[in-house]
């Protein structure tokens, strides 16, 4: 997958990167975020020279791909009334809290492969289908 559309993926507030020399630039997702979108933005959080100690950054992201669940409006459908807020209020424990979990539910937050797995072992815990919870999956840094 190209690194524009991952890049594109991610969150609109991430902290970036034009820190010249930098021996970890081309692995870090701070520069490259910087070098595609860098641009498009007029202010933002950045990473400070002081950040950079003998070539190594205490703001290092390393740009790996991850797989992100988008959206799971259908997450509770084969679920029983009796489980229902038991695994509801679990879900949202998981995934950080009300305000959160209605933002994942939606779509408008991204899902993490953690949060997946923690979510599928609920699931499981209770005798459930754990592969059909999300609207889709989408690849990013």
């Amino acid at each position: 997958m190209e690194n524009k559309e991952l890049i594109k993926n991610l969150r609109t507030n991430i902290t970036m990167c034009f820190l010249e020399g930098c021996p970890r630039a081309d692995k870090c997702v701070r520069h490259l975020a910087y070098e595609m979108l860098g641009d498009q933005k007029a202010c933002g959080t950045t990473v400070l020279p002081s950040s950079l100690k003998d070539g190594q950054c205490d703001l290092f992201y390393e740009a790996t791909v991850r797989r992100y669940a988008k959206g799971a409006q259908r997450m509770f459908d084969e679920v029983r009334m009796k489980h229902y807020e038991t695994i509801k209020e679990k879900v949202k424990r998981i995934l950080g809290g009300r305000t959160s979990y209605y933002r994942c539910l939606r779509g408008e937050k991204l899902i993490t492969e953690e949060q997946q797995q923690r979510i599928a072992d609920l699931f499981n815990s209770y005798g459930y289908d754990a592969d059909k919870l999300y609207d889709e999956y989408v690849y990013s840094y």
